[in-house]
């Protein structure tokens, strides 16, 4: 007897399906196996859509796949937004697979160009590099507050920036070495970026331990590279969810005042993100905005 390859296509997509809407259901807990199991469905779906000639069918899923792809690589973050989409892509794909079953030739629901769309370019919009993604070499900063009433402050400064050097690369300071060397400063207080395989745990330790230190609050350094507020708002509400601290290093030129820089940093601060700069343009205009609650 002959095999009805359309028939045994829908009765596997719609098990397929199912297994998609309970699979959905679990994706804001960014469980590696849930998204791996997505991915296998959508690569399945994709195969078995092509067997048949549903090109609709196997093209969206391919974009689907895609994305998932780059989620399972650390590529793109899972927000809310990119549950949203995968859980409308799930819908569409359902109304492709009703279509067939109707027997509508070329059939496309009508949200199917918009949802193909934002699958491509999603992961433009929640891109993090591999440089800002990339716990085994993260970027730490570091704020130490110093005893005013020590005469040491300069001298232990200048101690604790050379014990961070040892541990880590020191990327930058305020103030710096030579500041400190030729005694132009007596800081009450110091910061340092500092990057490498650093758990902040150890950096707490190492440095709580020195006399005159009063204070030390070690935060993730997120590195702001372009006015794409989206991106950064949901990367830093992954973060978050990892139980990291936050503060958001801006670039010079990324700042363009507009309202929507402006809500982004009001939200930044909500959450309680440090606001940082090393270029000091950039660093004088985030003290305007923010009546001065930068680092």
């Amino acid at each position: 007897m002959a095999i009805d390859l359309m028939r045994e296509f829908l009765n596997e997509a719609h098990e397929q399906l199912d297994m998609l809407e309970q699979l959905f259901l679990k994706l804001e807990e960014k469980d590696a196996r849930t998204i791996d199991a997505i991915f296998r469905i959508a690569h399945t779906l994709k195969g078995s859509a092509a067997c048949v000639g549903l090109k609709d069918v196997a093209g969206f899923s391919h974009k689907m796949e895609t994305l998932l792809d780059s989620i399972r690589k650390g590529e793109v973050v899972i927000s809310e937004s990119v549950c949203n989409l995968l859980l409308q892509s799930g819908d569409v794909l359902r109304a492709l697979i009703h279509g067939v079953e109707e027997g509508l030739e070329n059939y496309v629901p009508p949200e199917y160009n918009t949802i193909m769309n934002e699958l491509e370019h999603a992961s433009e919009r929640t891109f993090i590099s591999k440089e800002d993604n990339n716990d085994a070499c993260m970027k730490l900063f570091v704020r130490i507050g110093l005893d005013r009433a020590s005469e040491m402050r300069a001298a232990r400064a200048f101690v604790i920036l050379k014990r961070l050097e040892d541990i880590g690369r020191l990327k930058f300071s305020r103030p710096s070495e030579n500041e400190l060397l030729n005694g132009q400063v007596v800081p009450d207080a110091m910061i340092a970026v500092v990057e490498g395989d650093i758990e902040d745990e150890a950096l707490y330790e190492c440095i709580t331990g020195y006399p005159d230190v009063t204070d030390v609050e070690v935060r993730y350094m997120v590195e702001v590279r372009e006015s794409n507020w989206v991106k950064y708002m949901e990367y830093g509400r992954v973060l978050e969810s990892k139980g990291k601290r936050i503060v958001l290093d801006f670039i010079p030129s990324t700042l363009k005042i507009d309202g929507g820089t402006l809500s982004f940093l009001g939200e930044a601060l909500r959450h309680g993100w440090l606001l940082h700069s090393n270029d000091d343009l950039t660093f004088r205009v985030l003290n305007r905005i923010t009546l001065k609650q930068v680092v």
